[in-house]
Order: structure tokens, then C-alpha cells, then sequence
């Protein structure tokens, strides 16, 4: 009965409120970072995996959503790159091997209705899970200028490699991207560091201009036994990862409801589906003062 009642508890409609959402999409078939021939081959795999829609979210995604009922203001933000030609072209005729993991590329602002429009397909499907935090109004509002700030600056125009900080002005993928809303709003609470992938990658595996050497493809899929390695010259590398992320919210949803602990910090949950979205109220917190940027 305990356990019904928690899930009574829990399970229940949100009301109203100012908040910031992450909506996590994670690839067909999974990204495996366990070694750079499983990252190359699982990337290329889940690129031709017969998902039934057009974009897939092939690598996975992440999407912004901050909705301020205070004010009446609702936007929806993404980072992407203008297109996968760019890419194509790095990695088969200039042999940046995984140097393109270093790369800026053209960039994709997205927004609004086209977001909506790229989620629609996914409603309650597995591959989505949704973490949400409430905030307060003077939260909701900095974050509101934020996003207007990063477009007016131009720096959606820069789809950043995995170890840009958009808040230095490097521009961003779209995992760093979200996670900058974190950071500017003050909402940060330490459990973030689950989402992230801590690699040294083998400078001999980089091409492009951070070695000018050229690394083929063929070269990092015709050697499983490599690692990522320390001892041997590196450069190291954290990132952002979606699939944690999207784990990281399944991982919680489910220990939330079946735990009999229950506190002031315990998340709400709701479910679409198979679409599990996780909520933590941080209304409470302290807004941040000054500028978005690290000088």
C-alpha cells in the first residue's frame, strides 16, 4: 500500500509554475564512449539505424524549454549544426579523424516551433525523459535574457566541439548549451557531474589543425584495442553527455518510486507513456547577480 501511495503521491498533474526543462533524446541504439573505435562505430551505427523518422536525433539531443508564467513568456531553444556535410567533409576528405570532435562548425540557433516540431514525433516515447526544475520569477527572467543575449551575440552561430564552454564564448554543442542555463540560473546541485565524459583522447588519432596530421577513418575502425590514454600524449577532454543525462533521469524516476524515504528534496515524477520526466523544486534559490560571461 506504501508503495501505491507514494506513487499517488508523486505521479500527480504539476500546477503552474515559472520553469526551466531539459528535454533529453537519446539515440537509437545507444553511444558506447567505452573506447574510440566503440565511439566511431556505435556514432555510425546509430546514423543508419532504421528509426522511421527523418532526423532521429541519430547521436542524441537536448532541448531547452523556459516557461515563465510570471511574465507570460514561453520560448524553446536548441544548438545544432547548419548541416552534417561539414562534418562529412572533416572527417572523409580532410581526414580530421577524431579531430572533429575539437571542431567549430556553422551553427544552428533553433527555436520555438521548429523544436516543437522536432518533438512532436517523440511524445511519449522511451527515447525521451524530461528533467525539470521550478524557479523563481527573477530566475526565470535572467534566464529569458540569457537566451535572447546568446542569439543577439552571435554565438548561435557556433556549434561548438564537445569541449566548448559557451560561457566563455566559445559557442556550444547542444549538451553544454542546456546545461549554461544551469549554470547561469544558479541551479546547479552537483549530481551534474553523472552527465559528464572524462576522456584522453590520442593525439594520433587527431587530425586537423590542433596536430596538422590527417587521420582517416579506417585508421580508428580497423583498431579496437586502442584506449583512451593518459600515459601517452593526449588531450584531454570533457563533455557533456546526453545519454547520461537521459540515464541520469531514468536512473532517478525510478528510485524516486520505489523509495519509502520521502523529504523535502524528494523530485516529483510524471510519466507520458514511456516518457519519464523528473522535477525538482529550486523555486527557493537564490537568483545570481551580473553578467552571463566568463571573461
Amino acid at each position: 500500500m506504501l508503495k501505491w501511495a507514494l506513487f499517488a503521491l508523486f505521479v500527480i498533474p504539476v500546477a503552474s509554475a515559472d520553469e526551466l526543462s531539459l528535454h533529453l533524446f537519446r539515440s537509437p541504439l545507444g553511444i558506447n564512449w567505452k573506447t574510440p573505435w566503440s565511439l566511431a562505430t556505435s556514432t555510425l551505427l546509430n546514423q543508419v539505424a532504421p528509426v522511421g523518422d527523418k532526423r532521429a536525433f541519430s547521436i542524441s539531443h537536448v532541448f531547452v524549454e523556459v516557461k515563465c508564467d510570471s511574465t507570460g513568456e514561453h520560448i524553446y531553444r536548441g544548438m545544432t549544426s547548419v548541416t552534417t556535410t561539414e562534418e562529412r567533409d572533416l572527417l572523409f576528405r580532410q581526414k580530421y579523424g577524431l579531430g572533429i570532435m575539437f571542431h567549430t562548425y556553422k551553427g544552428l540557433y533553433e527555436k520555438d516551433q521548429a523544436i516543437l516540431d522536432d518533438m512532436a514525433p517523440y511524445e511519449g516515447s522511451k527515447r525521451k525523459a524530461i528533467l525539470t526544475y521550478k524557479i523563481s520569477a527573477s530566475t526565470c527572467e535572467r534566464l529569458i535574457r540569457y537566451a535572447h543575449e546568446y542569439e543577439q551575440l552571435g554565438y548561435g552561430n557556433m556549434y561548438s566541439g564537445l569541449q566548448a564552454d559557451p560561457l566563455k564564448r566559445e559557442g556550444a554543442g547542444c549538451s553544454a548549451f542546456a546545461v549554461s542555463f544551469l549554470r547561469v540560473g544558479g541551479l546547479m546541485s552537483g549530481f551534474e557531474q553523472e552527465w559528464q565524459q572524462t576522456l584522453a583522447v590520442p593525439k594520433r588519432l587527431v587530425g586537423g589543425p590542433l596536430t596538422g596530421s590527417e587521420v582517416r577513418l579506417s585508421r580508428i575502425i580497423a583498431r579496437p584495442g586502442i584506449r583512451w590514454n593518459k600515459s601517452e600524449p593526449h588531450i584531454p577532454l570533457v563533455a557533456w553527455d546526453p545519454e547520461l543525462m537521459h540515464q541520469w533521469v531514468q536512473k532517478m524516476y525510478w528510485e524516486t518510486l520505489s523509495s519509502e524515504v520521502v523529504s523535502e528534496d524528494t523530485p516529483q515524477l510524471e510519466r507520458v507513456g514511456d516518457t519519464l520526466q523528473v522535477i525538482f523544486d529550486l523555486s527557493d534559490r537564490e537568483t545570481p547577480n551580473g553578467d552571463f560571461w566568463i571573461r
